[in-house]
């Protein structure tokens, strides 16, 4: 790493760190879905992780190089805090925290599964699912993650996912007779594969659905154009898709 970059980075870091601070003092309660819980919730499970080699990629219909790919590092546990997601998931998800009414949360792009504790916790009797096309990271995490907490009271499912692949009879047998309530695309943030793995989902959404799209800042326009029925909604790097936009 460049010297530059380091610098960059350091001060991102502390950028970071200022910005919890902030949160936190404005967020003194902590309840199920908002803000100061999700970033909790989110440290506590380990926080930002970073310099992850790609393992297993898409053989035939990824257009990156395998070279390119293996110089891409992945990083993850960084979508409450490191990039300033949490206030938006907190609008979103929070109605689903007061319903009643059971549901089914799928997350695609689980890396160590920091992001399946949090939903876990959140939606204890949550019908929960991991995609994702390299599950190793998931399994050698999970004992620590145990350790820490998680999934004490509900169990991720999770199955293999090649973004880049026809997966609409797939995704079908994985879900049954239920539809998709949230669903959040985590995987590889190439709009190919983003548009590709939303053709599949669309068909078995719910009524009330929510849909993210985190770190692709090109792709709700898109988007927009292909569901014109839909509502979207950019927050820069993120985006998110509903039938009905939730009130400010």
């Amino acid at each position: 790493m460049s010297m530059w970059r380091f610098i960059k980075r350091n001060i991102r870091f502390a950028r970071v760190y200022i910005r919890k601070q902030i949160y936190l003092a404005k967020n003194n309660s902590s309840r199920p879905g908002n803000l100061r819980w999700l970033i909790e919730k989110e440290q506590k499970y380990g926080g930002y992780i970073g310099g992850l080699p790609r393992r297993v990629m898409s053989e035939h219909h990824d257009s990156h190089t395998k070279a390119k790919l293996e110089r891409r590092l992945m990083q993850g546990g960084d979508r409450m805090l490191f990039h300033d997601y949490g206030k938006v998931y907190a609008r979103y998800l929070v109605p689903f925290v007061s319903s009643s009414d059971s549901f089914t949360l799928i997350e695609l792009g689980i890396l160590k599964g920091t992001g399946l504790a949090i939903w876990c916790d959140l939606f204890e009797s949550g019908r929960i699912i991991g995609l994702d096309i390299d599950l190793e990271y998931f399994n050698a995490n999970i004992e620590k993650l145990k350790g820490l907490g998680a999934f004490a009271n509900n169990m991720p499912e999770l199955h293999y996912f090649d973004q880049y692949e026809d997966n609409h009879e797939y995704l079908g047998d994985i879900l049954g007779d239920d539809k998709i309530d949230i669903f959040i695309d985590d995987g590889v943030h190439d709009s190919e594969a983003i548009m590709k793995t939303m053709e599949c989902v669309v068909p078995y959404l719910s009524d009330r659905f929510v849909y993210f799209v985190e770190d692709n800042k090109w792709v709700h326009s898109q988007i927009r154009q292909s569901y014109p029925d839909f509502t979207v909604e950019s927050y820069g790097r993120f985006t998110v898709v509903t039938l009905n936009p939730v009130q400010q």
